[in-house]
């Protein structure tokens, strides 16, 4: 029988759990208003073209949507502490896995439209360093 502690610990990280996908949600509306925004500017400018914009847009897009998927897995590692089935476990695991990969592919994604954006402004990266100007 749950005490009142416990009862109070899973009401509290529940309430996180569903807090931290609030920031998530947040997050993602954010990021499509900046993708909207970006490729509305960059379309209103005569010397960028339709392709740059949208890459730019995608850019920044990816950048929010990377984020708000590390603020999910956060909630719902959270809620799979309150919810310690096996199922919830096996759960847990699977949609945190596919998160993980969507993460790493979309970072990959965010790497490689970063470096084309930089080449195309005429800033080089060194592999062995951060941002620089040549």
């Amino acid at each position: 029988m749950p005490d009142g502690n416990s009862e109070q610990l899973t009401f509290i990280l529940e309430t996180l759990s569903f807090g931290i996908e609030l920031v998530s949600a947040l997050i993602l509306i954010i990021g499509s208003l900046v993708f909207v925004w970006t490729v509305g500017a960059g379309l209103l400018k005569p010397s960028v073209s339709v392709t740059t914009a949208l890459q730019r847009g995608r850019l920044k897009l990816g950048t929010y949507i990377l984020a708000a998927l590390e603020f999910l897995i956060v909630a719902d590692i959270l809620f799979t502490i309150v919810h310690r089935t096996l199922d919830d476990v096996i759960v847990l695991a699977i949609v945190a896995g596919v998160r993980t990969v969507v993460s790493y592919f979309l970072g990959k994604e965010i790497a490689a439209l970063s470096q084309e954006e930089s080449e195309a402004i005429g800033v080089r990266r060194r592999p062995d360093s951060g941002p620089s100007t040549a």
